[in-house]
């Protein structure tokens, strides 16, 4: 039989040390929930289709420096011997990298009128040649690829006049229909026909809106400075161009510098480390915080068997059993953690309001409450455990001694 009566008496009498552990519970409790809800939300980010072979893509940046460096014949020449060695898949110049954190971006809506009245949408912009689609290895599911005729060498402003975009970008634009043909506006005058949809691409920024919306066209920008993207055939091939790409590049033409040449998986790890960092750092708190809780916990309990151990020997001498002391104690352990986690669960909805509100957090996972109190409630039991042993352990005679 669970003597709750008693055991909320000799609680109330301990007033302080009650509340102590109800709290460390509740503050536990609230924090584990809202640390693991937002560890949970950054490993599913992380762990997100970008729909790139990112294993088997290299990108490196080029910057020319000679006095008559032939910016376009050299463009070319590159990724014609790049195109042409073993194990490479294709090769293509382009603004910027997938998942790298830096790039360039459109304005883009649906019709002139609706850019005019900023409703337009944000979007990642890569532009390079006929091979741009193939050497980023996504899927193209609609329409057509671009022709080597469509593309424009310019270090202006080029004459576009066809697109490729995402489908994501293409439900934005035309939501409820099919995109494919259908112009897109891009400002200054500027429109292109649709052409094509790809099925999926992670854009540069991992943790912007605009992550999955992106738009190609066909043009080379002539400048000293370039990047190229290489798509290789397996993981193993991409780890030895790493090693090779810039002394073939620079045997071919000295002048210029080959630098930051990396796998794009390199480049997405990068992108990620913060969230990574952050992880980590939760976890530890985690950890740190349940660890404290559960000392806390086991202090205070033994504590108060040491103020007790007449009143067990009294309990004992009248035909308490061991079992019914270990049992009481753990009762009363059920007892506080519950109020701990009442306390604790109205603590975290307000914990997770001001993340809300003031950093922009999701709401946490409801089935993290669950989760929580069935791990307080281990927590409580295994903190409580060794001190109710030994309370268990109190010989009836302790009842006729002096304290």
């Amino acid at each position: 039989m669970f003597e709750v009566k008693p055991i909320l008496s000799a609680l109330i009498r301990h007033k302080s040390s009650t509340l102590l552990i109800v709290l460390q519970i509740a503050i536990t409790f609230a924090v584990v929930v809202n640390s693991t809800s937002i560890i949970q939300k950054r490993i599913e980010m992380m762990n997100r289709d970008s729909g790139l072979p990112e294993e088997h893509l290299v990108a490196l940046n080029i910057n020319a420096f000679g006095e008559n460096y032939d910016i376009e014949n050299n463009i070319r020449a590159d990724v014609d011997l790049l195109r042409s060695l073993p194990e490479v898949v294709d090769a293509v110049a382009l603004n910027q990298v997938p998942l790298t954190g830096n790039g360039d971006s459109f304005s883009i809506a649906s019709s002139q009128e609706k850019f005019d009245n900023f409703e337009s949408h944000e979007a990642g912009s890569f532009h390079g040649d006929s091979h741009l689609i193939n050497t980023l290895g996504v899927k193209l599911i609609a329409g057509e690829d671009f022709t080597e005729e469509e593309v424009a060498y310019t270090s202006g402003r080029p004459d576009l006049n066809s697109a490729i975009i995402t489908q994501s970008l293409a439900n934005k634009l035309y939501p409820g229909e099919n995109a494919l043909g259908k112009q897109v506006f891009l400002g200054g005058g500027m429109k292109v026909t649709v052409k094509g949809i790809v099925e999926k691409m992670s854009g540069s920024w991992v943790h912007s809106s605009i992550f999955e919306d992106s738009l190609f066209t066909p043009f080379v920008r002539l400048s000293a400075f370039s990047r190229i993207l290489i798509r290789v055939e397996s993981k193993e091939a991409a780890t030895r161009l790493l090693g090779e790409v810039e002394n073939l590049l620079i045997k071919r033409n000295p002048e210029r510098v080959i630098f930051s040449v990396r796998s794009v998986k390199e480049h997405s790890d990068r992108s990620y480390a913060g969230d990574a960092s952050m992880m980590s750092i939760l976890w530890l708190v985690i950890g740190l915080l349940v660890v404290i809780t559960a000392l806390g916990i086991f202090g205070i309990v033994s504590f108060n068997v040491n103020q007790r151990t007449k009143q067990i020997g009294t309990r004992r001498a009248l035909g308490a059993t061991k079992v019914d002391i270990l049992r009481y104690f753990l009762t009363e352990n059920l007892l506080i953690t519950s109020l701990g986690l009442l306390v604790g669960i109205l603590m975290t909805f307000g914990f997770n309001i001001f993340l809300a509100e003031q950093f922009e957090m999701p709401a946490f996972n409801w089935t993290l409450i669950p989760v929580g109190c069935l791990l307080m409630f281990l927590v409580g039991i295994i903190a409580v455990w060794l001190p109710a042993q030994k309370a268990s352990k109190v010989s009836p005679a302790i009842a006729t001694q002096s304290i």
